[in-house]
C-alpha cells in the first residue's frame, strides 16, 4: 500500500473508505470560539477548479469561509514554493546525481521508498506543496491551525510523517468538503464571491 487511493475508488462493492476527519475538522473550527482562541485556515488544492461545475471558485472559497474557517488560501502558491526549491535543488545537484523527479506527491515518494528504494537517491529532499503552504501560513499566523482540502487520499497520510507532523492538522477530500456543504445546507450559486487570502 502506498495511499493511492486507488482501492477507494475501484472497490466495486464500496467496501473500501479513507479515514475521514470531518468530525475533526468540524471540532477544531467549534473549538476555535469563532477563530477567537486560534485561526483555522483552509489551504485548497488547484483541482477545486473541476469539482464544483455549477459554481465558480470564489463561490467554493465563499461556501468554506460560511463553514466557520478564518481564511481560504490557496495551496497553489505552495506549489509554485517548492517548484522554486525543487529547480535550486536539481540545479546544486544535476552534475552529481544526473536526474532528479519532484517529491511533490507522497504516495510517489511512498512507492518509491518501498519498491525502487535505489532510486530514492534521485527523488527531491523538497517537501510538498501541502507541507509548504502549511508552513507559510503558521510562520505568518502563530494562530494558525491548517486543513489542507484537495483531491487525495495519500496527503491524510503524509501529515501523520515524523519529519511533517503539526504542519496541517486534518486533510479533507473534495467529497467530504461537498459533505460539510450539505450538511450545512449551503447553496454555493447564491453565495458572493471571496477571493483567497494570501499566507
Amino acid at each position: 500500500c502506498i495511499s493511492c487511493g486507488s482501492c477507494v475508488s475501484q472497490c466495486p462493492f464500496g467496501a473500501v473508505v479513507d479515514k475521514s476527519f470531518v468530525m475533526n475538522v468540524l471540532n477544531l473550527i467549534k473549538d476555535s470560539a469563532d477563530n477567537t482562541e486560534y485561526h483555522v485556515y483552509a489551504a485548497v488544492a488547484p483541482a477545486v477548479a473541476s469539482q464544483f461545475g455549477d459554481v465558480n471558485v470564489e463561490q467554493v472559497f465563499a461556501g468554506i469561509k460560511e463553514l466557520g474557517f478564518y481564511d481560504v488560501v490557496e495551496a497553489a502558491i505552495g506549489g509554485d514554493m517548492v517548484s522554486i526549491a525543487e529547480a535550486e535543488e536539481f540545479a546544486h545537484t544535476v552534475g552529481e546525481k544526473k536526474w532528479k523527479t519532484t517529491s511533490c506527491c507522497p504516495a510517489f515518494v511512498d512507492y518509491v521508498r518501498k519498491f525502487h528504494p535505489t532510486m530514492m537517491d534521485h527523488v527531491s529532499t523538497t517537501v510538498s506543496p501541502m507541507i509548504a503552504i502549511g508552513r507559510a501560513i503558521k510562520a505568518k499566523d502563530p494562530l494558525a491551525k491548517v486543513v489542507f482540502i484537495g483531491p487525495c487520499t495519500a496527503k491524510k497520510v503524509e501529515i501523520k510523517q515524523p519529519d511533517v507532523k503539526g504542519v496541517i492538522e486534518y486533510v479533507l477530500t473534495f467529497e467530504e468538503l461537498r459533505a460539510m456543504f450539505d450538511g450545512k445546507n449551503l447553496d454555493l450559486a447564491h453565495l458572493d464571491e471571496l477571493k483567497a487570502g494570501e499566507p
